[in-house]
């Protein structure tokens, strides 16, 4: 054994636990990228740890949010049933007004064509009148508008045929940071993309909705002439109440002289001894009467005066000079009321309309049933992306995209099934269409034929009412006559000249209503009154005039001018001298 310092027994081992030991210090001394902790010191060094939410931050929004919390539980429940104070202004209980001042628009008057109204005193034809109302009823307006907008509707189906092209652009400005506190540098991004999609086959669904837009387009159509033979028919029946009222107010007046007068005989006599004083009293009351119906008969003309401007276009309280109307020659109807209805079948704008609108209801139909079939598209884009520190990069692509719907929630199911249904719905109002324009036509044919009828017998009473008030008159004057037979014959003729006013009155509406049920725009050509206008003269070479039906409606150029009358009712009476 040794007697110096020996070694202990595991030098061998130490010696090497020290040069393991050696070794990773000097290894954590030097640099070594691929060490762990030479990674997170570089990481550190770069990105510096930061506070994502500092404690103060923190700590203020958490005493916010608990205040808010106990703010919520402690308002009372109606307090947050309208947080933004929406029923503030409303009324708290029914029954009560809610408009407020604010809430009042200025509504500015519709535009009229004052021009046409510079002579006031001229006499308005029923031509120049419905000339008025298709450039100032707003009616007309709406039609056109309607009009245009499905017009337009084509053009949105029609657009299904072209590809559609889009270009995107988006700028993005980003930066991350991790959990542990670490962020990354912001990136920025601009991103320019055009793609560009193409429906090739749908197999008829682009078809059917084209369809369906025509035939809109159509019922548009239809709507906008039912719509002027509308405004046309409401135009002659103001018209011709207009002229009715005027010949009811001179009947009244003619009442009002005639019981004036009998009140002067009735008085003279009575002064003479030959009259009772009941004679007088009989002759004041009947003079009252006739006063009273005449007041009436002035406000009832204000009225239709107003619905007659009202339905040109212009303002109520618009002055129009009218010509009497004539009553002593009743209008004639050449054709019978079969070759009406079927020109009603064929030209009746509103059955026209509903028999467009089945056809959009049966291409609906047949577009939602084609909607659960497959489709193929084109589909192309080209997108390039600049990214900050890292150049920019693009992106190209092509492909053809078949869709195949499997399953959508029964959406196409119920969507055929409620087509179907409207398509049951639109040839039923068609049906019903049908049904009522004949019914149109066979009233107003009937409603004519009754009125021209009862006027050879009006104007017959008219003749020997004047007569016998005539011949009461002069014996009354001579005491051969009651009062009581004066005033019955005054009444009788006021009576038989408002029978023949008005049996003139429902010819003329009658033929009106006529043509608008047989689709004819305006007045019918199947009458020698084809304008229905008592005012104008037609032009009369000695040719015979052509009688039927026309295969087309007839332009307003075509339509003749009606025959002009001597003078208007024949109401006069001669003056009771006492």
């Amino acid at each position: 054994m040794n007697s110096g310092n020996p070694s202990p027994p595991s030098l061998s081992k130490g010696k090497g636990e020290d040069r393991k030991f050696i070794t990773q210090r000097d290894k954590a001394k030097s640099p070594c990228p691929t060490c762990p902790e030479y990674r997170e010191r570089a990481f550190n060094q770069r990105f510096p740890k930061r506070d994502i939410l500092p404690k103060s931050i923190f700590w203020s929004f958490f005493g916010l949010s608990l205040g808010l919390y106990l703010l919520a539980q402690s308002a009372s429940a109606n307090s947050w049933a309208d947080p933004f104070g929406v029923n503030a202004r409303n009324p708290s209980m029914p029954g009560i007004t809610a408009s407020q001042p604010s809430d009042f628009s200025l509504i500015t008057p519709p535009p009229h064509n004052k021009n046409q109204l510079s002579d006031t005193q001229h006499p308005y034809t029923l031509a120049g009148l419905s000339a008025l109302a298709l450039q100032n009823n707003p009616q007309t307006r709406v039609a056109w508008a309607s009009l245009q907008a499905q017009a337009a509707g084509v053009g949105m189906a029609e657009s299904a045929w072209l590809p559609k092209i889009n270009l995107s652009l988006s700028a993005q400005r980003a930066q991350i940071t991790s959990s542990s506190g670490y962020s990354i540098p912001v990136q920025k991004t601009l991103s320019p993309n055009v793609s560009l999609s193409w429906l090739l086959w749908d197999f008829g669904q682009r078809d059917a909705s084209i369809n369906a837009a025509r035939a809109a387009q159509i019922a548009a159509r239809f709507a906008n002439d039912q719509t002027i033979q509308t405004v046309l028919a409401g135009v002659a029946n103001a018209y011709y109440q207009s002229l009715a009222d005027r010949v009811l107010i001179a009947v009244n007046a003619q009442s009002v002289k005639t019981a004036r007068n009998a009140l002067d005989a009735a008085q003279a006599r009575y002064r003479a001894g030959q009259a009772t004083i009941s004679d007088v009293y009989q002759a004041r009351a009947a003079l009252a009467a006739a006063q009273g119906t005449l007041a009436t008969a002035e406000q009832t003309r204000r009225q239709n005066e107003g619905t007659l401007a009202s339905s040109v276009g212009l303002p109520v309280n618009t002055a129009l000079v009218l010509a009497p109307l004539e009553t002593l020659v009743a209008p004639k109807l050449q054709a019978d009321v079969q070759a009406l209805l079927q020109q009603a079948i064929a030209q009746n704008p509103n059955l026209q309309n509903a028999q467009a609108l089945t056809h959009q209801a049966r291409a609906t139909l047949d577009q939602a049933e084609r909607a659960g079939l497959p489709s193929i598209s084109l589909n192309a884009g080209q997108g390039l992306r600049y990214q900050q520190g890292l150049g920019s990069s693009q992106t190209n692509s092509l492909g053809i995209m078949l869709t195949v719907p499997l399953f959508t929630g029964f959406n196409p199911h119920y969507q055929t099934a409620q087509a179907r249904a409207k398509l049951n719905q639109a040839e039923a109002t068609r049906d019903n269409t049908y049904q009522t324009t004949e019914l149109a036509v066979w009233q107003a044919y009937y409603a004519f034929q009754g009125a021209v009828a009862g006027m050879p017998s009006a104007q017959a009473q008219v003749e020997n009412a004047t007569e016998a008030l005539k011949a009461l008159q002069a014996q009354y004057n001579v005491g051969y006559a009651t009062i009581q037979d004066l005033l019955t014959a005054q009444s009788t003729l006021a009576t038989a000249q408002v029978t023949l006013a008005q049996d003139a009155l429902n010819a003329y509406t009658a033929l009106a209503k006529l043509g608008a049920a047989v689709g004819q725009l305006g007045t019918p050509s199947f009458s020698d009154v084809t304008l229905l206008d008592p005012t104008q003269q037609r032009e009369r070479d000695g040719a015979p005039q052509p009688l039927g039906i026309p295969a087309s409606p007839p332009t307003t150029a075509q339509l003749a001018e009606p025959p002009t009358f001597s003078s208007p009712l024949n109401v006069l009476a001669e003056p009771i001298t006492p």
